[in-house]
Protein backbone atom coordinates (compact mmCIF):
# COMPACT_ATOMS: atom_id res chain seq x y z
CA UNK A 1 0.00 0.00 0.00
CA UNK A 2 3.08 2.48 0.79
CA UNK A 3 4.83 1.39 -2.05
CA UNK A 4 1.55 2.25 -4.22
CA UNK A 5 1.26 5.20 -2.50
CA UNK A 6 4.83 6.57 -3.31
CA UNK A 7 4.68 5.15 -7.11
CA UNK A 8 1.47 7.47 -7.30
CA UNK A 9 2.94 10.78 -5.78
CA UNK A 10 5.92 10.20 -7.87
CA UNK A 11 3.98 10.28 -11.11
CA UNK A 12 2.15 13.52 -9.57
CA UNK A 13 5.23 15.68 -8.89
CA UNK A 14 6.55 14.16 -12.62
CA UNK A 15 3.33 15.56 -14.50
CA UNK A 16 3.35 19.02 -12.20
CA UNK A 17 7.09 19.43 -13.56
CA UNK A 18 6.34 18.66 -17.18
CA UNK A 19 3.39 20.79 -16.98
CA UNK A 20 5.77 23.86 -16.04
CA UNK A 21 8.19 23.32 -18.53
CA UNK A 22 5.52 23.15 -21.60
CA UNK A 23 4.81 26.90 -19.86
CA UNK A 24 8.07 28.48 -20.29
CA UNK A 25 8.03 27.18 -23.54
CA UNK A 26 5.03 28.71 -24.79
CA UNK A 27 5.86 31.93 -23.20
CA UNK A 28 9.19 32.02 -24.59
CA UNK A 29 7.70 31.46 -28.23
CA UNK A 30 5.52 34.42 -27.56
CA UNK A 31 6.95 36.84 -26.14
CA UNK A 32 7.79 40.41 -27.86
CA UNK A 33 11.06 41.63 -28.64
CA UNK A 34 12.56 44.04 -26.39
CA UNK A 35 13.35 47.51 -28.09
CA UNK A 36 16.91 48.35 -26.24
CA UNK A 37 15.67 52.15 -27.07
CA UNK A 38 12.97 51.88 -25.52
CA UNK A 39 12.37 53.08 -21.52
CA UNK A 40 10.31 51.50 -18.60
CA UNK A 41 6.89 52.94 -18.25
CA UNK A 42 6.79 55.06 -15.06
CA UNK A 43 4.49 54.02 -12.60
CA UNK A 44 1.19 55.65 -12.31
CA UNK A 45 2.00 56.92 -8.50
CA UNK A 46 5.14 59.08 -10.45
CA UNK A 47 3.38 60.19 -13.62
CA UNK A 48 0.26 61.77 -11.05
CA UNK A 49 3.71 62.77 -8.77
CA UNK A 50 4.90 64.57 -12.14
CA UNK A 51 1.60 66.34 -13.02
CA UNK A 52 1.04 67.80 -9.45
CA UNK A 53 4.57 69.30 -9.64
CA UNK A 54 3.73 71.11 -13.30
CA UNK A 55 0.40 72.68 -11.38
CA UNK A 56 -2.58 73.61 -13.78
CA UNK A 57 -2.18 74.06 -17.10
CA UNK A 58 -3.51 77.70 -18.21
CA UNK A 59 -6.49 76.35 -20.26
CA UNK A 60 -7.71 74.84 -16.31
CA UNK A 61 -6.86 78.19 -15.36
CA UNK A 62 -8.88 79.89 -18.00
CA UNK A 63 -11.56 77.47 -17.65
CA UNK A 64 -14.80 78.99 -15.52
CA UNK A 65 -15.06 76.90 -12.23
CA UNK A 66 -16.63 77.57 -8.94
CA UNK A 67 -13.62 78.40 -6.07
CA UNK A 68 -11.78 75.11 -4.82
CA UNK A 69 -11.87 73.28 -8.15
CA UNK A 70 -8.42 74.02 -9.13
CA UNK A 71 -7.21 72.41 -6.22
CA UNK A 72 -4.95 68.74 -6.90
CA UNK A 73 -3.06 66.41 -4.66
CA UNK A 74 -0.02 68.29 -3.14
CA UNK A 75 -0.93 71.51 -4.71
CA UNK A 76 -4.13 74.03 -3.38
CA UNK A 77 -5.56 76.64 -5.46
CA UNK A 78 -8.36 78.04 -3.58
CA UNK A 79 -9.11 80.75 -5.67
CA UNK A 80 -10.22 81.30 -9.07
CA UNK A 81 -8.71 83.71 -11.95
CA UNK A 82 -10.77 85.77 -14.75
CA UNK A 83 -10.24 88.24 -16.79
CA UNK A 84 -13.00 90.72 -19.30
CA UNK A 85 -12.67 92.72 -21.76
CA UNK A 86 -15.50 95.72 -22.91
CA UNK A 87 -14.73 97.55 -26.09
CA UNK A 88 -17.09 100.45 -26.76
CA UNK A 89 -17.83 102.54 -30.28
CA UNK A 90 -19.15 105.82 -29.85
CA UNK A 91 -20.98 107.61 -33.11
CA UNK A 92 -22.26 110.69 -32.96
CA UNK A 93 -22.73 114.46 -34.79
CA UNK A 94 -19.46 116.07 -35.58
CA UNK A 95 -20.69 119.19 -33.42
CA UNK A 96 -21.77 116.57 -30.60
CA UNK A 97 -18.23 115.70 -30.46
CA UNK A 98 -16.80 119.19 -30.20
CA UNK A 99 -18.87 120.37 -27.63
CA UNK A 100 -18.19 116.84 -25.99
CA UNK A 101 -21.60 116.46 -24.43
CA UNK A 102 -21.92 112.74 -25.45
CA UNK A 103 -22.47 109.76 -23.18
CA UNK A 104 -18.76 109.13 -23.24
CA UNK A 105 -17.26 112.30 -22.61
CA UNK A 106 -13.93 113.19 -24.52
CA UNK A 107 -14.25 109.80 -26.45
CA UNK A 108 -17.13 110.47 -29.03
CA UNK A 109 -16.43 109.12 -32.49
CA UNK A 110 -13.90 106.17 -31.17
CA UNK A 111 -13.76 102.86 -30.62
CA UNK A 112 -12.46 102.66 -26.85
CA UNK A 113 -11.31 100.11 -24.01
CA UNK A 114 -14.26 100.99 -21.79
CA UNK A 115 -12.68 98.39 -18.95
CA UNK A 116 -10.27 95.17 -19.22
CA UNK A 117 -10.02 93.60 -16.05
CA UNK A 118 -8.10 90.78 -14.39
CA UNK A 119 -9.78 89.59 -10.95
CA UNK A 120 -9.29 86.89 -8.73
CA UNK A 121 -11.24 85.85 -6.23
CA UNK A 122 -12.00 82.86 -3.46
CA UNK A 123 -11.49 81.80 0.04
CA UNK A 124 -8.34 82.70 2.32
CA UNK A 125 -9.73 80.07 4.69
CA UNK A 126 -12.84 78.94 6.46
CA UNK A 127 -13.68 81.89 7.92
CA UNK A 128 -12.90 84.15 4.68
CA UNK A 129 -13.62 84.80 1.19
CA UNK A 130 -10.88 87.81 -0.70
CA UNK A 131 -11.50 89.65 -4.29
CA UNK A 132 -8.88 91.57 -6.03
CA UNK A 133 -10.07 93.10 -9.39
CA UNK A 134 -7.16 95.21 -11.82
CA UNK A 135 -8.84 96.98 -14.39
CA UNK A 136 -7.61 99.46 -17.52
CA UNK A 137 -9.53 101.82 -19.46
CA UNK A 138 -9.42 104.69 -21.99
CA UNK A 139 -10.34 107.67 -19.83
CA UNK A 140 -12.15 111.19 -20.74
CA UNK A 141 -9.42 113.38 -21.62
CA UNK A 142 -9.53 116.83 -19.20
CA UNK A 143 -11.54 119.42 -20.45
CA UNK A 144 -10.00 121.65 -22.74
CA UNK A 145 -7.19 119.03 -23.50
CA UNK A 146 -6.55 117.18 -27.05
CA UNK A 147 -8.46 113.74 -27.51
CA UNK A 148 -5.87 110.90 -27.00
CA UNK A 149 -5.97 107.31 -26.02
CA UNK A 150 -4.21 107.04 -22.70
CA UNK A 151 -4.96 104.16 -21.01
CA UNK A 152 -5.35 104.50 -17.19
CA UNK A 153 -4.59 101.08 -14.97
CA UNK A 154 -6.07 101.16 -11.76
CA UNK A 155 -6.66 98.91 -8.91
CA UNK A 156 -10.37 98.67 -7.96
CA UNK A 157 -11.39 95.88 -5.89
CA UNK A 158 -9.32 94.83 -3.08
CA UNK A 159 -11.13 93.24 -0.15
CA UNK A 160 -11.79 90.55 2.37
CA UNK A 161 -15.39 89.20 3.57
CA UNK A 162 -15.48 87.57 6.89
CA UNK A 163 -17.84 84.60 6.74
CA UNK A 164 -18.02 83.07 10.33
CA UNK A 165 -19.28 86.40 12.69
CA UNK A 166 -21.54 86.36 15.14
CA UNK A 167 -25.29 86.10 14.58
CA UNK A 168 -24.82 85.11 10.95
CA UNK A 169 -23.32 88.70 9.81
CA UNK A 170 -20.48 88.93 7.46
CA UNK A 171 -18.41 91.78 7.14
CA UNK A 172 -15.56 93.59 4.33
CA UNK A 173 -13.05 95.69 4.57
CA UNK A 174 -10.65 97.29 2.10
CA UNK A 175 -11.40 98.39 -1.37
CA UNK A 176 -14.65 97.50 -2.88
CA UNK A 177 -17.99 98.63 -4.79
CA UNK A 178 -20.34 99.57 -1.54
CA UNK A 179 -23.90 97.99 -1.85
CA UNK A 180 -25.83 101.09 -2.81
CA UNK A 181 -28.88 100.82 -5.14
CA UNK A 182 -29.49 98.09 -8.07
CA UNK A 183 -26.51 98.69 -10.43
CA UNK A 184 -23.62 100.15 -7.88
CA UNK A 185 -21.93 96.49 -7.42
CA UNK A 186 -22.85 95.75 -11.23
CA UNK A 187 -19.47 96.20 -13.58
CA UNK A 188 -19.04 97.85 -16.87
CA UNK A 189 -18.94 94.39 -19.03
CA UNK A 190 -22.22 93.43 -16.69
CA UNK A 191 -24.88 96.65 -16.64
CA UNK A 192 -27.95 95.70 -18.59
CA UNK A 193 -27.60 98.29 -21.36
CA UNK A 194 -24.39 99.69 -23.21
CA UNK A 195 -24.45 102.63 -20.74
CA UNK A 196 -25.51 103.31 -16.85
CA UNK A 197 -28.64 105.44 -16.60
CA UNK A 198 -28.34 109.42 -16.88
CA UNK A 199 -29.69 109.53 -13.63
CA UNK A 200 -26.64 107.75 -11.77
CA UNK A 201 -23.81 109.04 -14.08
CA UNK A 202 -25.20 112.45 -13.00
CA UNK A 203 -25.47 111.74 -9.70
CA UNK A 204 -22.42 110.04 -9.03
CA UNK A 205 -20.26 110.05 -11.99
CA UNK A 206 -19.79 107.80 -14.79
CA UNK A 207 -18.52 104.39 -12.72
CA UNK A 208 -21.36 105.58 -9.79
CA UNK A 209 -19.41 104.93 -6.78
CA UNK A 210 -16.48 102.95 -7.11
CA UNK A 211 -12.91 102.69 -5.49
CA UNK A 212 -14.41 103.12 -1.87
CA UNK A 213 -12.62 102.38 0.68
CA UNK A 214 -14.34 101.44 4.28
CA UNK A 215 -15.98 98.71 6.15
CA UNK A 216 -19.21 97.28 5.19
CA UNK A 217 -21.14 94.77 7.79
CA UNK A 218 -24.33 92.72 5.96
CA UNK A 219 -26.77 90.87 7.49
CA UNK A 220 -29.52 88.25 6.54
CA UNK A 221 -32.41 89.12 8.33
CA UNK A 222 -34.95 86.39 10.42
CA UNK A 223 -38.18 87.29 7.88
CA UNK A 224 -39.99 84.71 6.14
CA UNK A 225 -38.82 86.20 2.99
CA UNK A 226 -35.07 86.96 2.03
CA UNK A 227 -33.96 90.42 3.04
CA UNK A 228 -30.42 92.19 3.96
CA UNK A 229 -29.22 94.63 5.47
CA UNK A 230 -26.19 96.40 5.03
CA UNK A 231 -24.39 99.38 6.47
CA UNK A 232 -20.74 100.77 5.18
CA UNK A 233 -18.78 103.52 6.66
CA UNK A 234 -16.55 104.58 3.85
CA UNK A 235 -13.97 107.29 2.98
CA UNK A 236 -16.23 109.45 1.02
CA UNK A 237 -13.65 109.74 -2.51
CA UNK A 238 -16.10 110.02 -5.13
CA UNK A 239 -15.90 113.89 -6.34
CA UNK A 240 -18.77 113.73 -8.31
CA UNK A 241 -21.16 113.27 -4.89
CA UNK A 242 -18.78 113.40 -2.48
CA UNK A 243 -14.69 114.12 -2.06
CA UNK A 244 -14.39 114.63 1.61
CA UNK A 245 -12.39 111.76 1.67
CA UNK A 246 -11.80 111.53 5.54
CA UNK A 247 -13.10 109.35 7.96
CA UNK A 248 -13.55 112.17 10.07
CA UNK A 249 -16.44 112.65 8.49
CA UNK A 250 -17.29 109.61 6.70
CA UNK A 251 -19.41 108.39 3.95
CA UNK A 252 -22.08 106.21 5.81
CA UNK A 253 -24.24 103.89 3.12
CA UNK A 254 -26.84 101.31 3.71
CA UNK A 255 -29.37 99.58 1.68
CA UNK A 256 -32.25 96.82 2.51
CA UNK A 257 -32.89 94.70 -0.10
CA UNK A 258 -35.90 92.25 -0.34
CA UNK A 259 -36.49 89.34 -2.65
CA UNK A 260 -39.86 87.80 -3.13
CA UNK A 261 -40.20 84.62 -5.32
CA UNK A 262 -43.66 84.35 -6.41
CA UNK A 263 -43.60 81.04 -8.21
CA UNK A 264 -45.48 80.56 -11.56
CA UNK A 265 -45.09 84.73 -11.70
CA UNK A 266 -41.53 84.99 -11.04
CA UNK A 267 -39.48 87.19 -9.04
CA UNK A 268 -38.86 90.56 -7.60
CA UNK A 269 -36.08 92.47 -6.20
CA UNK A 270 -36.80 95.57 -4.16
CA UNK A 271 -34.18 97.95 -2.84
CA UNK A 272 -34.00 100.65 -0.53
CA UNK A 273 -30.67 102.80 -0.11
CA UNK A 274 -29.53 105.56 1.76
CA UNK A 275 -26.37 107.40 2.11
CA UNK A 276 -25.06 110.70 3.48
CA UNK A 277 -21.25 112.60 3.18
CA UNK A 278 -19.45 115.81 3.30
CA UNK A 279 -18.52 117.04 -0.33
CA UNK A 280 -15.39 118.24 -1.48
CA UNK A 281 -16.46 122.13 0.21
CA UNK A 282 -17.42 120.19 3.15
CA UNK A 283 -20.96 120.51 2.97
CA UNK A 284 -23.72 117.67 3.51
CA UNK A 285 -24.93 115.83 0.83
CA UNK A 286 -27.66 113.46 1.36
CA UNK A 287 -28.96 111.20 -1.27
CA UNK A 288 -31.57 108.11 -1.08
CA UNK A 289 -33.02 105.64 -3.36
CA UNK A 290 -35.62 103.00 -4.53
CA UNK A 291 -34.69 100.32 -6.92
CA UNK A 292 -37.38 97.43 -8.05
CA UNK A 293 -36.56 94.54 -10.68
CA UNK A 294 -38.72 92.07 -11.87
CA UNK A 295 -37.99 89.12 -14.06
CA UNK A 296 -40.47 86.24 -15.36
CA UNK A 297 -39.72 82.88 -17.28
CA UNK A 298 -41.26 79.74 -17.73
CA UNK A 299 -41.51 77.08 -14.80
CA UNK A 300 -41.62 74.30 -16.66
CA UNK A 301 -40.71 73.24 -20.14
CA UNK A 302 -38.39 76.28 -22.35
CA UNK A 303 -36.72 78.18 -20.90
CA UNK A 304 -37.49 81.21 -22.35
CA UNK A 305 -39.16 84.03 -23.37
CA UNK A 306 -37.56 85.83 -19.93
CA UNK A 307 -39.40 89.19 -19.34
CA UNK A 308 -37.43 91.41 -17.19
CA UNK A 309 -38.56 94.77 -15.72
CA UNK A 310 -36.63 97.15 -13.64
CA UNK A 311 -36.63 100.42 -12.71
CA UNK A 312 -34.62 103.10 -9.83
CA UNK A 313 -35.07 106.52 -8.33
CA UNK A 314 -32.48 108.76 -6.65
CA UNK A 315 -33.67 111.59 -4.65
CA UNK A 316 -30.47 114.31 -3.70
CA UNK A 317 -30.43 117.08 -1.00
CA UNK A 318 -27.45 119.22 -0.66
CA UNK A 319 -25.82 122.61 -0.05
CA UNK A 320 -24.57 124.15 -2.34
CA UNK A 321 -21.92 127.83 -2.42
CA UNK A 322 -22.27 130.59 -5.08
CA UNK A 323 -19.45 132.16 -7.31
CA UNK A 324 -18.53 134.13 -4.56
CA UNK A 325 -18.12 130.81 -2.04
CA UNK A 326 -20.31 131.89 0.13
CA UNK A 327 -22.69 129.35 1.30
CA UNK A 328 -26.03 129.17 -0.48
CA UNK A 329 -28.96 129.18 2.54
CA UNK A 330 -31.57 127.05 0.64
CA UNK A 331 -30.89 123.69 -0.17
CA UNK A 332 -30.64 122.02 -3.53
CA UNK A 333 -33.19 119.42 -4.03
CA UNK A 334 -33.18 117.20 -7.31
CA UNK A 335 -34.25 113.89 -8.04
CA UNK A 336 -34.37 111.61 -11.24
CA UNK A 337 -34.98 108.12 -12.38
CA UNK A 338 -34.64 105.38 -14.85
CA UNK A 339 -37.21 102.44 -16.39
CA UNK A 340 -36.38 99.49 -18.32
CA UNK A 341 -37.91 96.35 -20.52
CA UNK A 342 -36.09 93.43 -21.77
CA UNK A 343 -36.95 90.73 -23.47
CA UNK A 344 -34.80 87.82 -24.15
CA UNK A 345 -36.27 85.71 -27.29
CA UNK A 346 -33.67 82.75 -27.02
CA UNK A 347 -30.58 82.33 -25.06
CA UNK A 348 -28.62 84.44 -27.40
CA UNK A 349 -30.76 87.38 -28.86
CA UNK A 350 -32.76 89.80 -26.55
CA UNK A 351 -33.92 93.30 -26.75
CA UNK A 352 -35.27 96.14 -24.71
CA UNK A 353 -35.75 100.00 -24.25
CA UNK A 354 -34.74 102.10 -21.59
CA UNK A 355 -35.83 105.51 -20.34
CA UNK A 356 -34.53 108.31 -18.53
CA UNK A 357 -35.33 111.41 -16.55
CA UNK A 358 -32.99 113.43 -14.12
CA UNK A 359 -32.21 116.57 -13.06
CA UNK A 360 -28.44 117.95 -12.73
CA UNK A 361 -27.99 117.86 -8.79
CA UNK A 362 -25.83 120.99 -8.32
CA UNK A 363 -26.90 122.93 -11.33
CA UNK A 364 -29.83 124.13 -12.89
CA UNK A 365 -31.26 122.13 -16.06
CA UNK A 366 -32.80 118.57 -16.47
CA UNK A 367 -32.65 116.06 -19.25
CA UNK A 368 -34.58 112.73 -20.87
CA UNK A 369 -33.30 110.23 -22.96
CA UNK A 370 -34.71 107.20 -24.70
CA UNK A 371 -32.59 104.05 -25.38
CA UNK A 372 -34.07 101.01 -27.64
CA UNK A 373 -30.65 98.33 -28.49
CA UNK A 374 -30.44 94.48 -29.04
CA UNK A 375 -28.02 91.89 -27.56
CA UNK A 376 -26.55 88.97 -29.30
CA UNK A 377 -24.84 86.32 -27.04
CA UNK A 378 -22.74 83.66 -28.95
CA UNK A 379 -22.76 82.07 -25.48
CA UNK A 380 -22.31 82.84 -21.73
CA UNK A 381 -18.58 84.42 -22.46
CA UNK A 382 -19.39 86.79 -25.34
CA UNK A 383 -22.03 89.34 -25.93
CA UNK A 384 -22.37 91.94 -29.17
CA UNK A 385 -25.19 94.73 -28.56
CA UNK A 386 -26.20 97.28 -30.73
CA UNK A 387 -27.90 100.62 -28.70
CA UNK A 388 -29.30 104.36 -30.17
CA UNK A 389 -29.81 106.95 -27.90
CA UNK A 390 -31.36 110.50 -28.19
CA UNK A 391 -31.02 112.80 -25.00
CA UNK A 392 -32.81 116.08 -24.93
CA UNK A 393 -31.41 118.77 -22.30
CA UNK A 394 -33.21 122.17 -20.96
CA UNK A 395 -31.81 124.49 -18.65
CA UNK A 396 -29.01 127.42 -19.09
CA UNK A 397 -28.32 125.60 -22.83
CA UNK A 398 -30.87 123.51 -24.71
CA UNK A 399 -29.79 120.83 -27.16
CA UNK A 400 -30.81 117.28 -28.44
CA UNK A 401 -27.95 114.79 -28.93
CA UNK A 402 -28.15 111.67 -30.92
CA UNK A 403 -25.92 108.47 -30.59
CA UNK A 404 -25.20 105.10 -31.88
CA UNK A 405 -23.49 102.60 -29.31
CA UNK A 406 -21.29 99.49 -30.39
CA UNK A 407 -20.68 97.36 -27.95
CA UNK A 408 -18.13 93.76 -27.69
CA UNK A 409 -17.47 91.75 -24.33
CA UNK A 410 -15.99 88.97 -23.56
CA UNK A 411 -15.03 86.95 -20.55
CA UNK A 412 -11.71 84.48 -20.16
CA UNK A 413 -11.57 82.32 -17.27
CA UNK A 414 -13.84 82.37 -13.98
CA UNK A 415 -16.62 85.00 -13.63
CA UNK A 416 -18.90 85.65 -11.16
CA UNK A 417 -22.22 85.24 -12.01
CA UNK A 418 -25.20 88.06 -11.91
CA UNK A 419 -27.13 87.07 -8.69
CA UNK A 420 -30.75 87.99 -10.02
Amino acid sequence: MRRQFESLRQQYERGLQELGERLETLQAQHAPVADPQARPAPAPAAEAGARAEKGPSLAQLLTPRQPFALAQPGRSLFFDIGASGDFIADFTSNGSARRRDGTFNGRENRLFPREVSIAMFGRVDPFASAAIRISAGEEAPPDGARRGSEIAVSLEEANATLLALPLGTTARFGLMRPRFGTLNVVHMDDLPQVDRPNVLTRFFGEEQLNLEKGLEAGFILPTPFYEELSLGVFDGDNETAFGRGSLRDPLVLGRLRNFFELDAWGALQLDFSAGTGATVDDRRNTVAGVGLKYKWAPTTGYAFPVVTLAGEAIYGNRKLRDDSGTLVERRAERWGQYLYGQLDVDKRWAGGLRYDWTERPATPGREWALSPYVQFKPSEFLRFRLQYKHTAETGSVSRETDEIFLQGSFVLGAHPTERF
